[in-house]
Order: C-alpha cells, then sequence, then structure tokens
C-alpha cells in the first residue's frame, strides 16, 4: 500500500519543529499499520485559506500514485470548508482513503462526511477569528501612533510599528515630486530612474502607475499622504471572492479610517504636496483614462492577452488605434516599437478562431484529445487487480493457517485487516470499472458552446469573450513579424491547470500547433 503524507504550518507561533512533529505522527501511524513510511509533502509559513501552496499543488498533481494520504489533523490540508470538501471528494474518486492521524477523520469510515464537513467549518471559523484578533490587534497599534503595517518606499523599519526615513530612498521621492511638478509625466520619470538603474524598495525596475498611485486608496509615490507626515490606517480590507476564490480589496467608509499626524516622517513639506495634488486632480479631468484604476477590467478584447516578442511583456492599448507593448510603454525596459492595428488584430483573431478553432472538424479533433486525456487519467486497474490479488492471498494464507489449528492471539487481528485490505481494494476496483469519459464529454460540449457563443456576441460582453479566448488560446498570444514583415499572431498550447480549461487548451495543441493568424 502506497502511502503519502502532508504537513502544513502558517502561524508565527510555529516553528519548522512543527513539520516534524506532524510527520512523526504520520510515521508513527505507518509504523502501527505494518506499512512503509510514508512519502512526505510540506508547506512551511503558509496559510491554509491559500490554494497555491507548492507542496499541496504538487501533492494533488501526483496523488493518483497512492493508496491513502495521512495528515496529522484536516486543517493542515486547508481552511476553507469548500476547498478541503472539494479535495476530499477528488480523493474519495480517486480511490485515496483520507486519515486525519490525530482527529480522526478517516473517509473509509461511513458518516465520514459529518466530520469532514464541521471540521472543515471549524477551521474555516477558526481564520475568521484569528483575522478578527489581528485587526483587534492593529487597531491598537494604529490608534497608538505606530505602523499598523505596509511600508512605502522612502522608509526603513527599526523595531515592531516603529519606521524612519531612508535618506537614499527620500532623496529619490523628492526627485520624483520635483520632476513631475516640473511636467514630466510619470511614465518619463520611470523610464529615467529605469535608465539610471535607480531600483525599487523590491529591487525592481520603476513604473509610471506606481508613481501616479491612487488618490482614493492612497499608494502610489504621489497620492500616498505619508510623504507629508500623515499617516493613515484601515482605508481597505481584503474578501475572497466566492467565485474565482481570489482575494478582492473593499474599501472601507472613511469614518473608519485612522489617521494620525507624524511629521517627523514627513519627506516633502506640504507647498509641495498641495502643488502636486493639483496638478493631479487637473490630469485626471482633463484625461480621466489615461491611468486605469487598479482592479477595472480591461475595455479591450486583447488588452493583456497579446505578448510582446521581445519581452514577453503584455501589449496594451497605448493610443486611440494600436496596441504596444506595455513595458515599453510603462517602465521604457523593452525597445519594441511595434504597434498593432487594435480592429484589425481583433477582426483578424477572431476571424481565424471561428475558422481554424470553432469549426466542427476542430470540434471533432478535440473531442478525440480530451477522450484521450481522460482515459489516460482513468484508474489504473491492472494495478488494483495485482494488489487485490496479493491481499486476497494474505487473506487465504491466514484462513488456512485457522484451518489448520496454527491460532495465535494475533490471527484474528491479521484476518480482519487483510479482509478489510480486500474490502477496499474492491471497491476501488468497482470504481475504476464504472469511471467512464464519455460521461465529461456533454459537458465539455457546453463549454465549447459557450466559448462560441461569447465569441460571436463579444461586443456586448467583453469580459465574457475574454475569458473565453483564455480557455480557447490561454494568455500567450505572442505577436510578431514574420519573414515577409507582415504581423501575425501566433498561438501556443497552454499548460494551464484547471480541468476544464485545459480541455478547452486542447485544440490549439492537437492539430493546430502552433496556430498562426495573419493580422
Amino acid at each position: 500500500m502506497r502511502v503519502a503524507a502532508y504537513a502544513r504550518y502558517s502561524s508565527d507561533q510555529q516553528r519548522e519543529a512543527s513539520l516534524e512533529d506532524q510527520l512523526r505522527n504520520c510515521r508513527s501511524w505507518c509504523t502501527r499499520h505494518n506499512l512503509a513510511p510514508p512519502v512526505e509533502y510540506t508547506d512551511a509559513a503558509v496559510s491554509g485559506a491559500r490554494l497555491d501552496r507548492a507542496g499541496y499543488q504538487r501533492l494533488l498533481a501526483e496523488i493518483h500514485h497512492y493508496d491513502v494520504l495521512l495528515v496529522d489533523d484536516l486543517s493542515r490540508l486547508g481552511r476553507d470548508k469548500d476547498e478541503v470538501g472539494k479535495t476530499v471528494k477528488r480523493l474519495t474518486f480517486s480511490g485515496v482513503r483520507l486519515v486525519g492521524v490525530c482527529d480522526g477523520v478517516d473517509t473509509q469510515r461511513r458518516g465520514h462526511k459529518i466530520d469532514v464537513g464541521l471540521r472543515g467549518l471549524m477551521s474555516e471559523l477558526y481564520l475568521d477569528d484569528l483575522a478578527d484578533k489581528t485587526h483587534r490587534g492593529l487597531t491598537g497599534r494604529a490608534l497608538s501612533g505606530a505602523s499598523a503595517g505596509g511600508l512605502p518606499y522612502g522608509y526603513r523599519v527599526t523595531g515592531t510599528g516603529q519606521r524612519v526615513i531612508d535618506a537614499e530612498q527620500a532623496d529619490v521621492v523628492r526627485r520624483i515630486y520635483a520632476e513631475f511638478i516640473a511636467g514630466h509625466s510619470p511614465r518619463t520619470i520611470a523610464a529615467r530612474l529605469n535608465a539610471e538603474h535607480v531600483r525599487t524598495a523590491r529591487g525592481k525596475t520603476w513604473c509610471g502607475t506606481a508613481i501616479y498611485g491612487d488618490a482614493k486608496r492612497g499608494i502610489g509615490i504621489l497620492a500616498n499622504p505619508i510623504y507629508i507626515g500623515r499617516q493613515v490606517w484601515n482605508r481597505s480590507h481584503w474578501i475572497k471572492h466566492p467565485d474565482s476564490g481570489r482575494r478582492v480589496r473593499q474599501e472601507r467608509p472613511e469614518s473608519e479610517w485612522i489617521t494620525t499626524e507624524k511629521p517627523e516622517l514627513a519627506i516633502i513639506d506640504a507647498d509641495t504636496w498641495a502643488t502636486v495634488q493639483a496638478r493631479l486632480g487637473c490630469n485626471r479631468k482633463a484625461n480621466p483614462d489615461s491611468y486605469r484604476k487598479a482592479g477595472r477590467q480591461p475595455r479591450h478584447l486583447l488588452s493583456g492577452l497579446l505578448r510582446c516578442e521581445c519581452c514577453g511583456g503584455p501589449l496594451v492599448v497605448v493610443d486611440r488605434y494600436n496596441y504596444g507593448c506595455n513595458v515599453a510603454k510603462d517602465r521604457g525596459t523593452c525597445t519594441s516599437k511595434l504597434r498593432v492595428p487594435r480592429a484589425a488584430a481583433e477582426r483578424s483573431i477572431l476571424a481565424g478562431i471561428k475558422r481554424d478553432l470553432l469549426s466542427d472538424a476542430a470540434y471533432q479533433v478535440f473531442q478525440r484529445a480530451v477522450t484521450h486525456a481522460l482515459r489516460a487519467a482513468a484508474p489504473d486497474d491492472t494495478a488494483i487487480r495485482r494488489r487485490l490479488a496479493d491481499a486476497q492471498r494474505v487473506r487465504d494464507n491466514v484462513m488456512q493457517a485457522i484451518r489448520a489449528g496454527i491460532i495465535t492471539p494475533g490471527t484474528r487481528a491479521e484476518l480482519e485487516r487483510a479482509e478489510a485490505e480486500v474490502a477496499t481494494l474492491q471497491a476501488e476496483l468497482d470504481a475504476a470499472k464504472r469511471y467512464e469519459p464519455a460521461h465529461v464529454l456533454p459537458r465539455a460540449r457546453e463549454v465549447w458552446q459557450r466559448a462560441v457563443a461569447n465569441l460571436e456576441h463579444h461586443a456586448r460582453n467583453i469580459p465574457a469573450a475574454r475569458e473565453s479566448l483564455r480557455e480557447l488560446l490561454g494568455e500567450r498570444i505572442v505577436v510578431r513579424t514574420n519573414e515577409n514583415g507582415d504581423l501575425v499572431a501566433e498561438i501556443a498550447a497552454s499548460s494551464t491547470a484547471s480541468a476544464e480549461t485545459a480541455q478547452i487548451n486542447v485544440v490549439a495543441g492537437a492539430g493546430f500547433e502552433p496556430a498562426t493568424f495573419g493580422l
């Protein structure tokens, strides 16, 4: 029997030793059941609310290699009850037994769904309680005048909740304010800083939007009031979107903000701040679309989906008629001067997709590829049959020993274990026999038809059409010039992890690899 173990810790109060403590419990379980030590997967200092844990994702990708998955308790698997419930269903479908060594969860036992549901709810409530207590503590820190989180450019930390001006970075901040007042745009300032190899606090290159900022959210070099010594906390909070699972920022009413005057943190004077804010206000009124608000959905069909051949950065609308490299536009670190006519690109790519990828012939290719992929992912009943035969042989040997009068105190326990193993493997074999890829294909047809409908009516719903393009093509539509000097868009097969998306993306790689459309 092949066994895997997963361990995780996230709290600042926990240590690396927590992983070893959890894994030791899992190894002890294997020893008690006469099994080999488990293959171990771990995540250190990562919240259970996150799904992008490296060890967790690797475990899910390789789970079909195992018969049993051990965790110290169910909360190690995750803190989101819905996600944990989905994972348990995936494990059950794959014939993998989940055992919580310390909390008693065992999916082989009848009624395990009650255990999973209750413990998943308890884990989620724990996170809610932890968030409330953390916010309460940070509120107290903010009210006392200390920093409650975040370190803007221009400052360095000297202690918990304490920060001071970083002289070198403060000079850069003053330079940005001075150049903006002199009439230079944030993009021009960013390009100059990058050309001089001046790095951000994280060692990255500058972009115009990071300098311009967002006055409503109080972020960015030109919009953060910390630079005149005014510290504002509790402007917003983050919640998880129920559909995408991504954390989404929501603004709090101004009545909940906590504002503290910190004159010792002022890098610029009040007159400079007022001048900059006045110019920012004029810019927003004169050209409200010059700087896209953070989180706003792109208004154009191919924005961000097309990629620059030189740097791999996204192509976005750079003027009224054309797409261009966003890295070249916003950072000045890419030399690409390529301009892609917006209307022609959208028209040509949509026509090519409908002609080459949404035809009945293309769907037949897609259907065959999906069927092959699903069959390849089907449970290996040959291996299950072999293990079942071994388990039956062990059970028969025990029975023969009993008939021969060889009865010891452990005979009954050994027989019960053998019979349980036979029953488990027989259930796995029955599930493998019932597996039928064709049952999944009608759902694939629905996804296909939805993509077609969204693209047919893309002008009415740009977000839906963009999502369909992602499903069909991924986000690696590289625009380049061919040997004749003509613009072409080349679509490579995608490697997305979503099962539904991966089925659709098969089209771009099954018989149409790579797909190239003339612009």
